[in-house]
């Protein structure tokens, strides 16, 4: 749904805000939101549920949404998230979260996950998207565990976004980003110097590298989450 949370006020800063869900909000801005990707459900196989897991992996509150009607029909011992919105859905929808790495990135679930003959990890279920990196997927493979990693869903351009963006754009002071498939979709139908126009906040180390990637600076927040990012700008910005 794309809303601006405020009538336009000259004297208040709008920020737009590209995630899928607006999980926070704020009275010190005009919020804009115009989320640049829709989630597209897709069909699995759903003959991975009959197997036992030891462990299920859920790495954003777009696969949790989605696995949920199927983890009650899952065989799994313990559940690892990755972010603290992930971990926050499943504890409210009745389920413990027995690992969640203080740095919300696959790199920080690595280093931080115990992955030792103490931790009974031989069979794990990840359900994410389509557009997943492959680096837990990988080390967990090369360290001896069995991965049945499937998609659930994929990110899809949002093209009524989009044609708000161009409209208000003019209004806009700061952009927000939270994940680099965000920051893709922008750049697709937005030239790299009006990106440079105006002040960019990212979520997450992986969304920053990819600002980076393409010459946008960005400042970030040390939490992952919408809150902290209005707590930076009103600090920074």
């Amino acid at each position: 749904m794309i809303k601006s949370m405020k009538t336009y006020n000259s004297s208040t800063k709008n920020v737009l805000v590209t995630q899928t869900k607006l999980n926070a909000e704020s009275d010190e801005f005009d919020i804009i939101h115009a989320p640049l990707i829709k989630i597209q459900p897709l069909a699995f196989d759903e003959d991975f549920l009959d197997e036992h897991y030891d462990w299920i992996i859920l790495t954003s509150k777009n696969a949790v949404n989605l696995f949920l009607p199927y983890l009650e029909k899952t065989r799994f011992v313990k559940i690892a998230s990755i972010g603290e919105k992930t971990t926050e859905l499943l504890v409210k929808n009745g389920y413990k979260v027995d690992f969640e790495p203080s740095v919300y990135t696959q790199e920080g679930f690595i280093e931080q996950f115990p992955l030792d003959d103490e931790v009974d990890m031989k069979r794990v279920l990840y359900p994410t998207s389509k557009d997943a990196r492959n680096i837990l997927h990988d080390y967990l493979e090369e360290h001896g565990v069995e991965v049945v990693k499937f998609s659930i869903y994929k990110p899809v351009d949002n093209a009524e976004s989009i044609q708000m963006i161009r409209e208000r754009w003019d209004d806009i002071d700061i952009i927000t980003f939270s994940s680099p498939s965000g920051v893709k979709v922008l750049m697709k139908y937005f030239e790299k110097n009006m990106l440079k126009e105006k002040p960019v906040v990212s979520i997450g180390a992986v969304t920053k590298k990819e600002l980076e990637s393409i010459g946008i600076h960005s400042i970030s927040p040390e939490k992952a989450t919408l809150e902290s990012i209005f707590e930076l700008i009103k600090e920074k910005l």
